[in-house]
């Protein structure tokens, strides 16, 4: 009838009003939902993590090492120098008897990794946000070479100190150090990679860097010919024993503390070429009967020499 046609009319002309705002309601709703999802699992550590280390330089990878919120702090370092045929422990033991293993102790120091360049040095090593972090890589590497320094010169071995050292977390690719003998070296990273462990607990990372080694003169000033070389660091770190309560990094939110964390460090330098080795047996002299030259044939001789150092890592947190 046409009462009835009416009302259908007026129903359809309603729902058709209504249904967009209905719809428009429930879009605004997942988009919420779907929000809220996103930013609770960016707050977790590893996705932190992987958040910023996507924002990759290109030709370069990310733009620094991101660490787990519970690394930030001081920490007392036990490194544990194993295994070595870099030519520089070959020359500790042919020139002053020293064999490893060699234990060295000295300091290490995380911040946060918006901490700017500015940050405070001493007291104030907490992490209130639970952010991902970076090491201090000045306060770091001073604190190592001068304490290996000091055990090599305890077995009558001569080693420099570090007179100055330049870096800040704000160009983080570039290490410069000069010595008390007047040498110098610049390490520059020129790529890297990272990845993080599913709960955030664990950290891998590798390093190409390029190192340029500046030997001194004869009055002990810089002004020697430089040695460029390249060398990579690879870097595994995972939580020790004491791991305190919170199961995502010890976060202090939460009152989980993390006092002690492991690592194995492993870095390859590059010290030469085997063409500048002749008498190497692995090359077989000039006859090239060599375990290396049976692979590679005469292009051994033009093969890059990479010489490898393993180091156990144990870090105490003491501030």
């Amino acid at each position: 009838t046409r009462v009835e046609f009416l009302q259908r009319s007026r129903n359809f002309i309603f729902a058709t009003a209504v249904a967009p705002s209905l719809l428009l309601k429930s879009s605004v709703a997942n988009a919420a939902a779907s929000t809220t999802t996103t930013t609770a699992a960016q707050t977790t550590p590893a996705e932190a993590i992987r958040l910023l280390s996507s924002k990759s330089i290109p030709g370069l990878g990310p733009p620094d090492i991101y660490y787990p919120p519970y690394f930030v702090g001081k920490w007392k370092v036990t490194k544990v120098i194993a295994t070595s045929d870099d030519n520089f422990w070959k020359g500790m033991k042919d020139n002053y008897g020293i064999v490893l293993p060699v234990k060295v102790v000295s300091e290490m120091r995380f911040v946060p990794y918006n901490a700017g360049k500015d940050f405070v040095v001493d007291g104030n090593d907490t992490n209130p946000n639970d952010v991902p972090a970076i090491a201090d890589r000045s306060y770091n590497e001073k604190s190592y070479y001068t304490s290996l320094a000091q055990q090599l010169n305890e077995q009558k071995a001569t080693s420099p100190s570090i007179q100055s050292l330049d870096w800040t977390p704000t160009n983080p690719n570039v290490l410069s150090l000069s010595y008390g003998d007047g040498s110098s070296e610049e390490v520059k990273v020129t790529k890297r990679s990272s990845d993080v462990s599913k709960d955030g607990n664990g950290v891998f990372s590798t390093e190409f860097r390029r190192i340029t080694a500046v030997p001194p003169s004869s009055d002990s000033v810089a002004g020697g010919i430089p040695q460029v070389y390249k060398s990579r660091l690879l870097t595994k770190w995972k939580r020790g024993d004491n791991l305190g309560d919170d199961t995502l990094g010890g976060s202090a939110s939460s009152g989980g503390v993390v006092n002690a964390i492991e690592g194995i460090e492993i870095m390859y330098n590059e010290q030469g070429t085997f063409g500048d080795k002749s008498s190497d047996p692995l090359l077989g002299g000039s006859r090239g009967t060599g375990v290396i030259s049976s692979l590679y044939g005469g292009d051994s001789k033009d093969l890059a020499d990479w010489r490898s150092t393993k180091t156990k890592i144990l870090m105490e947190r003491i501030g």
